[in-house]
């Protein structure tokens, strides 16, 4: 064998060992990437999950409304040198809840977390809609870029509903039978009581 061959032989080990280490490389990204996705929507879930969170969400879903029918409330929101210490904490549950959607947003705009996913875990847009008025009174001072990607990813998620308006159930895919024994009497129970 010549030197010329036994040269050609060890190129071609060394590239197949360079080839082979990049391959381990990706492969060792794509879990590692993965993982972090893991890790990051694990986290948005515990904090979701926490009774400080449903606290606010409650309010944000029954209470604030009714608050938003205030003027001095509004003022507060528009100023927040004028927030009353009897305020200020409702104010902080709404923004703790705002922010949430503004990190989620930030993260699935960045590609840190996948859109699909989060699209699938969160309805997103009925939060949106709940504090559109908040955000409206707020922006009046903040500008349009306070929640732009709460916001944004509000517009993902109606777009992602509106393609998906029955869920992602798979076409074609057995479904189990639900029995629902109370329709009948719980019909009749709400008829009884939406007339006066």
């Amino acid at each position: 064998m010549t030197l010329e061959l036994w040269n050609s032989f060890a190129t071609f080990g060394t590239f197949l060992v360079i080839a082979a280490t990049a391959l381990a490389a990706l492969v060792q990204l794509r879990h590692a990437r993965g993982s972090n996705q893991l890790e990051a929507l694990n986290e948005i879930r515990e904090s979701t999950e926490r009774p400080y969170f449903r606290d606010a969400l409650q309010f944000i879903r029954t209470e604030l409304g009714e608050k938003l029918k205030d003027p001095a409330f509004r003022y507060q929101i528009e100023n927040r040198a004028a927030i009353t210490s009897e305020n200020h904490p409702l104010i902080e549950k709404i923004k703790m809840v705002g922010n949430l959607y503004e990190d989620m947003g930030l993260l699935i705009k960045a590609g840190f977390l996948d859109r699909e996913l989060a699209m699938q875990m969160w309805n997103v847009d009925y939060y949106w809609g709940v504090l559109a008025e908040y955000t409206a009174i707020a922006r009046r001072q903040g500008g349009d870029d306070l929640w732009e990607n709460f916001e944004y990813l509000a517009v993902l998620v109606e777009d992602w509903n509106a393609k998906h308006p029955h869920g992602t159930y798979p076409a074609g895919m057995r479904r189990k039978h639900l029995s629902d024994p109370w329709l009948a009497v719980d019909a009749q129970r709400a008829a009884s009581l939406a007339t006066p």
